[in-house]
């Protein structure tokens, strides 16, 4: 791989500080995590990229990844060949370099054969160069069934991440991290096969992503797997009703499907608690986020449905769950209506300090929508006044997420696109006949100060470039140098990798991972003050469509050379809340629960 893109590595040596600060390497001995630290500060210095016409290249083929040489089948116009493309990045072998499991479903086909086929996921492990190498068998994660979304976390609180992958027709598929570059089959022994709801092992299931949280402030992970509609293969639908063409039938055309709440017993063994839980109402999701909403410590749930009202489970701290979405102001957007709601964001879009904004994506002909925190659990429809509105409405979007990509302090957003049915073909387009006319560009919007956005596609490199049916939109950064790239997972199984190079010299940043043991503590909440401003994040796998993320808290801090404050609101509160010291920047800090300053 080029060292372009590489990061000025003598800069990212992790931070260890005697107020509690632990390497990233921690589940590695010390002297082999010495030797990898001293390894990187010997590494070249001038790597850094900046690009200010292209902000995002892609580099997929240069990091040795494969893509698809072969023209993808025509669709069936069955509903699920539509959905899917599932990406995955976390470090699966513990070596302090982020890998990327490539979700795979199988291609459109007769319906029976395409529902019995299993495409084999694939695992790719990053290199010290840079370069990514195929795991064979992904490692024993190959899976089986017609992948969706996926979840990663640690169970079991080894220090390893474990795999839950999403099906349709059949069950699901969890795969325990044995610690040694390898995942085992552990479906039935973690309890995922004994839930006496016989439909989440049924053809008729349809699990479309789940997210890793701590429901019960047990220290543990539990589970949330998110359900989209019983299928029906027999209806067909036309794209008018005054044609015979057929085209893909809307989510309407099926009835939605009950959430599922896996409680952990510590020991990684899961048990159903859907209905103790208060889950009552079906629901056609695919975006979730799981983690605390309305700032009262408490994990909850935001479910984004498809063409119905969103679900808001906030948590009642005695173990159940109740959908509050339309009291809070999250169900509909500003008109009362419903939308066809997928992806889910989630940030401090207007670097308040004060809590966390949600955007979801849309269909084309709806704008996606930003529903802005009042700073009490509540939320308001601010789309317009944010100005993605007549940017975004003529899409489909799917995969999004905030993220500074500029490292100017202020939060940036990008979505992917890609059509449910059937429109005009763009010239830009190169998928194929069939598939051109589903084709789209990405968009990326920049933040101002005040919570706007720009639109700033036409400056965004190979991102917004090249029209295709994207689905799946991961964030990372992949080579630890301050930099969030981008990864998407197309609807034809195309993987690509999109390097960030929009970082000028002179913006400086921060990450923080907070961990509760040997595990990272998803769904902590990150504050940060620096350069006379106060921003609020989570660390969070499961967001946007059908990806788990980076769970790194990334903060650009511009020309700031420090830090004020950094707090940690912790998903356990044991304790509740911890102060840390930070002494130097363009690091990576791991924060240990416990070992900071109680507030």
């Amino acid at each position: 791989m080029p060292n372009s893109f590489n990061g000025p590595l003598s800069q990212h040596v992790l931070l260890v500080l005697s107020c509690g600060f632990v390497a990233c390497d921690r589940l590695t001995p010390p002297s082999a995590a010495d030797s990898r630290r001293d390894s990187a500060a010997e590494a070249p210095s001038n790597l850094t990229v900046f690009d200010a016409k292209q902000s995002f290249k892609e580099v997929t083929g240069e990091l040795g990844i494969p893509n698809p040489n072969l023209p993808y089948p025509d669709g069936t116009f069955m509903a699920p060949e539509i959905t899917p493309g599932s990406v995955a990045v976390f470090d699966f072998d513990n070596d302090g370099l982020l890998d990327i499991l490539e979700v795979r479903h199988p291609a459109p086909s007769p319906w029976e054969a395409q529902r019995e086929t299993s495409e084999p996921n694939r695992l790719y492990r990053q290199g010290t160069d840079g370069r990514f190498v195929l795991v064979p068998n992904a490692g024993g994660a190959a899976g089986k069934g017609f992948h969706h979304g996926v979840a990663v976390g640690d169970v079991n609180g080894d220090g390893f991440a474990d795999v839950y992958l999403c099906n349709l027709s059949g069950p699901d598929n969890f795969f325990l991290n044995a610690g040694n570059g390898t995942f085992v089959d552990a479906m039935e022994g973690a309890g995922f096969l004994s839930s006496p709801n016989k439909l989440l092992v049924s053809e008729e299931n349809w699990s479309s992503t789940a997210a890793f949280f701590d429901c019960d402030r047990d220290g543990d992970l539990d589970l949330w797997v998110v359900h989209f509609a019983t299928f029906d293969p027999s209806r067909k639908c036309k794209a008018t009703s005054t044609t015979d063409e057929l085209d893909y039938c809307g989510p309407h055309t099926f009835p939605g499907q009950l959430a599922t709440l896996w409680r952990n017993d510590g020991r990684g063994v899961f048990t159903d608690a859907t209905a103790e839980s208060g889950i009552n109402m079906p629901g056609r999701g695919w975006g979730v986020i799981a983690a605390d909403l309305t700032g009262d410590g408490l994990a909850d749930v935001f479910q984004a449905n498809d063409e119905e009202a969103n679900q808001f489970w906030v948590n009642q701290g005695d173990g159940t769950f109740a959908d509050e979405a339309l009291l809070r102001g999250c169900a509909l957007n500003a008109f009362g209506s419903v939308e066809a709601n997928m992806g889910v964001a989630v940030g401090d879009a207007r670097n308040t300090g004060i809590g966390l904004d949600l955007y979801v994506t849309h269909i084309s002909g709806e704008t996606n929508t930003l529903w802005a925190t009042q700073g009490d659990g509540l939320f308001a429809d601010s789309t317009g006044i944010a100005g993605m509105g007549m940017i975004d409405r003529p899409f489909t979007g799917w995969g999004c997420g905030f993220f500074d990509y500029d490292n100017d302090g202020l939060l940036d957003l990008a979505v992917a696109n890609g059509r449910v049915a059937r429109g005009p073909v763009r010239p830009e387009a190169d998928v194929g006949p069939f598939w051109n006319r589903f084709a789209e560009p990405n968009l990326l919007f920049r933040g101002e100060p005040g919570g706007r956005m720009v639109d700033v596609s036409s400056t965004s490199g190979d991102f917004t470039k090249k029209l295709e049916v994207h689905r799946a939109l991961a964030f990372a950064d992949l080579r630890n140098r301050g930099a969030v790239d981008l990864i998407t997972m197309n609807l034809d199984n195309t993987l690509r990798v999109f390097r960030n190079q929009a970082v000028p010299p002179g913006h400086h940043w921060l990450q923080v991972l907070p961990m509760v043991g040997k595990r990272e503590a998803l769904g902590a909440r990150v504050t940060l003050a620096a350069g006379g401003r106060t921003r609020a994040a989570l660390c969070l796998r499961a967001y946007s469509y059908l990806a788990s993320n980076d769970p790194r808290v990334h903060f650009g801090l511009g020309t700031s050379m420090s830090v004020d404050s950094l707090e940690i609101g912790w998903p356990s509160g044991k304790p509740e809340r911890e102060r840390f010291e930070v002494r130097e920047i363009d690091r990576v800090l791991t924060v240990q629960q416990g070992a900071g300053q109680s507030l």
